[in-house]
């Protein structure tokens, strides 16, 4: 008798950069019927959107700044969207807290190499023919040039500390440090990386206000509980590419 197939969902996490590319973003979303769609940088003002495009799915929101250099000074932050059923949900603030979102001025960032945000770990457990599927996303530490700072080494460390505690996982998100860096490498050194090594660099040039950036700086992440496969990264949707994966239980 042959083994039954694993249990597998479809995954895609991406970086939207608030509203500017919902053009290309919900429609995406839309024709790809992803399980669980993880985005960072999303106004808290989109989420119905998103709950449209993906058929009513379930979400996880967590805010992080409040733009202020955007129209109406709109909160923004990072989400879960679930086409599954959402058996658990969990926020978790490294940076920051909840009570307290900073005003941002990206511009003002650009000239002092210092970002105000809130950094959180944002996770669901969603319910697949009786299995869970644990994921988690982030939008980590800004520094100037993709360079490590200080403040990049000391939240790692908070954010490393956070999933030291949890069980088995697949982590996504936007990390502002490239592959082959020391930040990147810290979270390479605990969980295995599963985006292509023919993959260079996940920021569209044509795209990002900076142009052409040779920084591999958003992941996927895994324990050992979870296969990731199929992986391709997708570009032309926002001025950062997309993850899309298929994750299965091992």
């Amino acid at each position: 008798m042959k083994d039954s197939a694993p249990i597998s969902i479809k995954l895609i996490s991406l970086n939207i950069e608030r509203s500017k590319h919902l053009g290309t973003v919900l429609p995406f979303l839309d024709a790809q019927k992803p399980d669980i769609v993880c985005v960072q940088e999303i106004l808290e003002n989109d989420i119905l959107r998103f709950v449209a495009a993906l058929d009513g799915a379930e979400y996880v929101f967590a805010p992080a700044l409040r733009h202020m250099e955007t129209q109406g000074n709109p909160i923004v932050g990072e989400a879960i969207f679930s086409r599954l059923r959402v058996a658990r949900q969990d926020i978790q603030y490294y940076v920051g807290n909840a009570n307290d979102i900073p005003e941002s001025r990206p511009s003002e960032a650009a000239k002092t190499g210092r970002s105000l945000q809130n950094c959180t770990l944002v996770t669901a457990a969603v319910e697949k023919e009786g299995n869970l599927f644990t994921v988690g996303t982030t939008h980590f530490t800004w520094s100037l040039d993709g360079e490590p700072s200080m403040a990049q080494r000391m939240n790692m460390k908070e954010l490393l500390g956070i999933l030291k505690l949890r069980e088995e996982f697949v982590l996504t998100g936007d990390f502002n440090a490239p592959r082959g860096g020391e930040i990147f490498s810290m979270l390479a050194n605990a969980y295995k990386d599963n985006v292509p090594a023919r993959y260079t660099t996940s920021i569209d040039g044509r795209l990002h206000r900076a142009g052409q950036l040779n920084l591999m700086v958003d992941g996927l992440f895994s324990t050992p509980q979870y296969s990731v496969s199929n992986v391709e990264m997708v570009c032309g949707l926002s001025d950062h590419c997309a993850l899309v994966a298929t994750v299965s239980k091992m």
